[in-house]
């Protein structure tokens, strides 16, 4: 009817409506927008709250779109994104304080499985080390690359921004370029983001 329907659920209670996703949602190419808070550990709520299985369970489903902002504003770009798209959205982010950044007052429109490069190499003459981060692991990322720059590495840092597409372009250029990647989760292993660039590279 061209509504966008939007869902806010934990990613951990929408494990319990797979089947809802898959035959409902998916197959259909409904353009409902999924809000995942939680994602991630959950600590302060226990076990059955954490968050870790979504990207594994979203990678597999079809005609799907899984994103993970890096803070507040990136968010709101994303849900205004979600809201342009004809397919299902999932947008996960964790439980807490937000980083505290800006928000601008129109939000922009995201391109569907691109990433954001924040540091590119410098080419100092050191080993290269590209850091793929998704969502709230982009501060991890950050403090990792400094440190390691001033070790005298040259590291490159992105936001993944897509877990389902990711961006094939620009992984496969820093696969060819790094001496090493690294991508950062906060998600089980198997299936998740990392998954995905090591299926795809």
């Amino acid at each position: 009817m061209g509504f966008h329907p939007v869902c806010a659920i934990y990613p951990t209670f929408l494990q319990r409506g797979y089947d809802c996703i898959v035959h409902d949602v998916a197959l259909q190419e409904l353009p409902v927008i999924f809000c995942m808070d939680r994602a991630g550990l959950s600590p302060q709520d226990g076990p059955t709250h954490h968050g870790l299985f979504d990207i594994s369970y979203i990678r597999c489903i079809p005609n799907c779109i899984a994103m993970a902002p890096k803070d507040e504003d990136e968010l709101q770009d994303m849900m205004y994104t979600a809201t342009r798209e004809k397919l299902p959205t999932f947008i996960r982010y964790p439980r807490g304080a937000a980083e505290g950044v800006p928000i601008k007052d129109q939000p922009v429109q995201l391109e569907i499985g691109k990433a954001e490069v924040l540091d590119n190499f410098s080419n100092n003459g050191g080993k290269k080390i590209a850091f793929f981060a998704l969502g709230n692991m982009n501060p991890v990322a950050k403090t990792v690359a400094e440190a390691l720059t001033e070790e005298g590495f040259d590291c490159a840092r992105i936001n993944a921004r897509f877990a389902a597409p990711i961006d094939s372009g620009m992984t496969e250029f820093y696969a060819q370029s790094a001496d090493l990647i690294v991508t950062l989760e906060d998600h089980v292993l198997t299936g998740g983001y990392g998954s995905a660039v090591l299926e795809f590279v």
